[in-house]
C-alpha cells in the first residue's frame, strides 16, 4: 500500500504532466480545432440566425476536447515511463 507522501509525489507529478508546455500547448491545439468544428456542427443554425448560443453547452465544447487530449498525452506517458 502507498505511504501518503508516495500518493502526493504521483499527484504532483501528474499535475506538473499537466501543466507542461507541450502536453497543455498540443491539447489548446486540439480544442480550438475539434471545439470549432463542433460549434459548428451543433450550435452553427442559432449563430447564423444571429441568436445567443447556449453558453453552456458551447463552453463545454471546448472544454471536453481540451481534457480528452489531457489525458490521453498524460496516460500515454505514465505509460511509457512504466517501460
Amino acid at each position: 500500500m502507498p505511504q501518503k507522501s508516495d500518493t502526493r509525489a504521483s499527484i504532483g507529478h501528474v499535475l506538473g504532466m499537466v501543466v507542461a508546455p507541450g502536453t497543455a500547448l498540443r491539447a489548446l491545439k486540439l480544442a480550438l480545432v475539434v471545439g470549432t468544428l463542433l460549434t459548428i456542427i451543433n450550435q452553427g443554425d442559432t449563430l447564423l440566425q444571429g441568436q445567443a448560443p447556449n453558453w453552456f453547452k458551447l463552453v463545454l465544447t471546448y472544454v471536453v476536447p481540451y481534457g480528452v487530449s489531457t489525458w490521453t498525452s498524460i496516460a500515454k506517458d505514465l505509460e511509457r515511463a512504466k517501460l
